[in-house]
């Protein structure tokens, strides 16, 4: 398993780097505060190991079994997504913040991951291409949560890189004012690919 490693590590962070729902909710949280943002990570973390879980006992494959529970669940999420990125794209151009607890940003990450059915379906595809045939039982399970901590590790590195990135930055105001909607905009976009993906 250690010789594919920096191949996993490739196509994770390949997958990371792909602005999608979780990236453009922490940039709408970001413009708030680094603190909301990173609740917002930690929301998202957490749903992602909820998910890592969920694939290592079969919930994937038993959703591949029954499409229409994988039907349900990708139009409930692009549902919910559709209604963040709304909300964002209605946000006026230069209003004040809303005033908003940072377990308001965790609670939405984490409905966000766990909504969305393809996290569920990437992590019980691919993490078995790194484990190896030869890894059966308590082994087999123990490596698909190492590879899920490495890619949770990334994931949390990556989010780092991008607030330092946007604090560096230091919001300038045309863009921290467009942000909301220019992020509302990307979850709509990304809630129809999820109903077009179905």
């Amino acid at each position: 398993m250690f010789e594919q490693l920096p191949a996993f590590v490739a196509a994770a962070l390949l997958v990371i780097i792909v602005p999608g729902p979780a990236t453009l909710f922490v940039l709408s949280q970001a413009r708030h505060s680094t603190r909301r943002a990173w609740s917002a990570v930690a929301g998202l973390v957490l749903g992602d190991v909820l998910l890592i879980s969920a694939a290592a006992f079969g919930l994937a494959a038993l959703l591949l079994r029954w499409p229409f529970l994988l039907l349900a669940l990708r139009w409930g999420g692009a549902a919910y997504i559709a209604w963040l990125g709304l909300g964002l794209l209605l946000t006026r151009p230069g209003s004040a913040p809303r005033k908003e607890a940072p377990a308001g940003g965790f609670r939405r990450a984490l409905l966000i991951t766990v909504s969305n059915p393809k996290p569920l379906l990437f992590f019980g595809a691919f993490f078995p291409l790194f484990i190896g045939a030869q890894a059966t039982g308590q082994g087999w399970l123990a490596r698909f949560y190492l590879l899920g901590g490495i890619f949770e590790l990334l994931n949390i590195g990556y989010f780092a890189a991008l607030l330092a990135v946007l604090r560096l930055w230091r919001y300038p105001v045309a863009a921290g004012a467009s942000l909301p909607r220019l992020a509302g905009a990307g979850l709509l976009l990304c809630a129809m690919l999820m109903v077009a993906s179905a």
